[in-house]
């Protein structure tokens, strides 16, 4: 039943994102031909929206194959409803968040994000070590287990603060916030030294949800050993 669901869910979500796709496209050519005579700089600067939706729709799509290419590449069966929640993910931080507009919108939206990004990494990360334990038959301590999934966590938060830091150097992007001036003011608060609180925040709240999951798993392998393993070797092909 929850594979069924899994697979028209992605379909639906396949489906509506090509749809975007070829709606902006269409949007940015009627915009071109409604306005012959500007020139090419106005033009991109008024398709901007379009082409950045275009653009997220893109990677989104390809995100949304990416638990079925690692099934088939690492040999594993990555529970379905973890799939189902880590597609929604990607689809709530790539695709809606710039279709409308919520990182600017909803104060709390980036924070969101970022907390069940540790919690959804985290659980990749216990996937990735219990793999390792299977092909080398180690035994593995509950509270290694627990902190293998921190740590695994976090580090996917630093890696990705990193890269919003050197997009924002190099392509001239705001992700973090730090080059915009003092005198900006967003959802009732002043930019002065957001950078700086975009950045750890996000951090935080990444480790807040890197704790989570380390918690679960080190509860899951300490008292339910057993069932936790006979669980995880049917992922194993």
């Amino acid at each position: 039943m929850l594979k069924k669901i899994r697979n028209n869910l992605f379909l639906v979500i396949r489906i509506l994102l090509i749809l975007s796709i070829f709606v902006n496209i269409g949007i940015a050519i009627a915009e071109g031909l409604e306005n012959p005579d500007e020139s090419k700089a106005e033009f991109f600067s008024r398709i901007t929206d379009n082409v950045e939706l275009v653009f997220w729709s893109l990677v989104t799509l390809a995100l949304s194959f990416g638990s079925t290419l690692i099934e088939k590449r690492q040999k594993i069966d990555i529970p379905d409803i973890l799939e189902i929640v880590i597609v929604l993910f990607i689809c709530a931080g790539a695709f809606l968040s710039v279709q409308f507009n919520l990182y600017y919108t909803v104060f709390w939206w980036d924070d969101l994000l970022h907390t069940l990004s540790g919690v959804i990494i985290g659980f990749i990360g216990f996937i990735v070590l219990y793999k390792i334990n299977y092909k080398f038959n180690m035994d593995i301590s509950p509270l290694l287990i627990a902190f293998f999934s921190f740590t695994f966590a976090v580090t996917a938060g630093v890696i990705w603060e990193m890269m919003e830091f050197w997009c924002d150097v190099f392509l001239h992007t705001a992700n973090q916030k730090w080059d915009l001036a003092d005198t900006e003011i967003m959802m009732g608060k002043p930019y002065q030294g957001s950078g700086l609180r975009d950045t750890m925040s996000d951090l935080t709240v990444d480790s807040i949800g890197a704790l989570i999951t380390s918690i679960i798993t080190y509860y899951m392998y300490k008292h339910q050993k057993k069932r936790t393993l006979d669980e995880m070797s049917k992922m194993i092909k």
